[in-house]
């Protein structure tokens, strides 16, 4: 790789991050989900084959074979929607030389309220309408929120389960902590 080569590899992953909680954000949908979704289960010691993004307007995101079973795997984002709003607006705001009305901030998680989310993207990834029939359907959360570390999720997870009809495994990944690589969590579910 030459100088030139390294800053187009530069400019491709600045015009595809955004400004705030970027560590999974990937701007192109269908790539950055596949990405994830491989990351994710890897690091859980799944084996995964043959992994290939699907149709965006129909779930599953993608499917592969997940440990031998042909499996749906959707992938989705846990992130305290108005924290990062609030939070990319103010980097955008003082990178234009603005002082922002208020500044960059992070979202105190309890563990009621990561229960809470977890079960809510549950429920609604439960609810999809499938195309097709799969040994296994996977949901893959991944997250980069500040106050969501290993050590603070594993205890916020004890005794947690959770609801599903549709899903037969879910997890929750975590981004990059030094040591620990990519702290993942396979959520205990209940299904109906």
């Amino acid at each position: 790789m030459n100088d030139d080569d390294d800053d187009d590899f530069e400019q491709l992953v600045l015009a595809n991050k955004r400004e705030w909680n970027s560590f999974w954000f990937w701007r192109d949908k269908p790539v950055g989900e596949s990405g994830i979704a491989r990351n994710i289960l890897e690091a859980t010691g799944v084996q995964v084959d043959g992994l290939r993004s699907l149709d965006p307007n129909d779930p599953p995101d993608c499917e592969a074979t997940l440990d031998g079973q042909f499996s749906g795997v959707e992938v989705t984002e846990l992130v305290h929607r108005p924290t990062l709003e609030r939070s990319i607006k103010a980097v955008r705001q003082r990178s234009r030389g603005e002082e922002p009305r208020k500044p960059e901030a992070y979202f105190d998680w309890h563990r009621d309220d990561l229960i809470a989310a977890l079960q809510a993207m549950l429920n609604a990834k439960d609810a999809a309408k499938l195309k097709r029939s799969y040994e296994r359907y996977v949901l893959v959360i991944h997250t980069d929120e500040f106050f969501l570390d290993s050590d603070r999720v594993g205890s916020f997870l004890k005794g947690a389960r959770f609801n599903t009809s549709l899903i037969t495994h879910a997890f929750l990944g975590l981004s990059y902590e030094p040591g620990k690589g990519y702290p993942v969590f396979e959520l205990e579910l209940v299904r109906a």
